[in-house]
């Protein structure tokens, strides 16, 4: 039988054994989230890097550096098979399984998420061809609405930082939007959202806007800490509810509001309070591209979505691509109704 040290109790010594190794963290300088998030990037290191700055041959992109929301966001994707979902997406097939792992209550995703955005982000050359004046022109008009001028990205906007990517990856991810190889998941708003600008385009069109990205790249990285700004709140329409169609009342013009700057996530194309974009028409004039805009109209093309546009560079998918339910719908389209009016 093991003898204990005269005079000590057998809770006195778990409770210095408890101590030791907080002390010597404490030492060291380590911080415990910290040190669990790099033991785990051991399992990421052998597609992503020693770094985290990504490997082509494996197509992993760079990591390191990202915004904590945007990574936690991605492992979220993928471990609800939301992202890596698809036959033809090898590198989201391989990491779905990996990002399994994570054991949430032991909080390997909160470490491995403040690891990966400690880590300072590498600058990628760019190793394709494309014409980035033209992809100026294309970026501000595809993709400069949700991913800012600068590139920086919005987390109202569920929309990333493009600096500091590498450019096959860029384009790779284009391609996969534009195919529903990625983003084509129910519930997938950003995925969604993405599938808009670029599902009619070129090959070429995504190399030009590419080299373009690439010219941004050295821009310093908005530090992964710092909160994105906040959307304005949007006035609800004054309106006379004498204008509303049979069936139509006020209260779903509200809750309308609500499913177009939120749920619907209407106003990543149309902008808040539907004044239209690059990417879709002004909804508060009386000018009607697609339907005559009535109110059932509205319903129905909620619904259906407006596959090929008459003006506007990307498809509107069925209820934007979310699991709108029946009284959601007709709740945005009395929204969208009084808004012309």
């Amino acid at each position: 039988m093991t003898r204990l040290p005269q005079g000590r109790s057998p809770a006195s010594l778990l409770a210095a054994a408890a101590i030791v190794p907080v002390v010597l963290a404490a030492c060291e300088g380590s911080d415990p989230v910290l040190a669990r998030g790099e033991a785990i990037f051991d399992t990421c290191a052998p597609c992503h890097g020693p770094q985290g700055a990504g490997k082509p041959s494996l197509g992993a992109p760079a990591i390191a550096g990202a915004s904590e929301w945007y990574l936690r966001a991605q492992l979220d994707a993928f471990r609800t098979q939301r992202r890596g979902y698809h036959y033809q997406d090898a590198e989201g097939l391989r990491m779905r399984p990996m990002s399994r792992t994570l054991k949430s209550e032991k909080g390997d995703v909160d470490a491995i998420v403040a690891y990966v955005a400690g880590l300072p982000a590498a600058d990628p050359p760019a190793t394709r061809g494309g014409d980035a004046e033209v992809g100026e022109e294309e970026y501000a008009t595809l993709c400069a609405n949700c991913h800012g001028r600068d590139g920086r990205g919005m987390e109202a906007l569920s929309a990333p930082s493009l600096l500091h990517l590498s450019d096959w990856y860029i384009a790779s991810s284009l391609k996969k939007y534009r195919e529903r190889i990625r983003g084509g998941s129910l519930g997938d708003a950003a995925g969604a959202t993405m599938y808009a600008p670029v599902s009619t385009i070129s090959d070429e069109r995504i190399d030009d806007v590419t080299a373009y990205i690439m010219t941004m790249q050295m821009l310093p990285r908005r530090p992964s800490t710092a909160g994105a700004p906040a959307l304005a709140a949007v006035a609800p329409p004054d309106f006379d509810p004498a204008i509303l169609p049979e069936g139509v009342t006020p209260d779903m013009v509200e809750a309308g509001l609500s499913v177009f700057h939120e749920t619907g996530i209407c106003y990543t194309c149309h902008t808040q309070g539907g004044q239209g974009g690059p990417l879709g028409p002004d909804l508060t004039d009386d000018v009607w591209l697609n339907i005559d805009g009535e109110y059932e109209s509205i319903v129905e093309l909620v619904n259906t979505g407006v596959p090929q546009p008459v003006e506007y560079p990307g498809a509107m998918l069925p209820t934007a691509g979310m699991p709108l339910t029946d009284d959601q719908v007709r709740a945005v389209a009395a929204y969208v109704y009084v808004l012309s009016r």
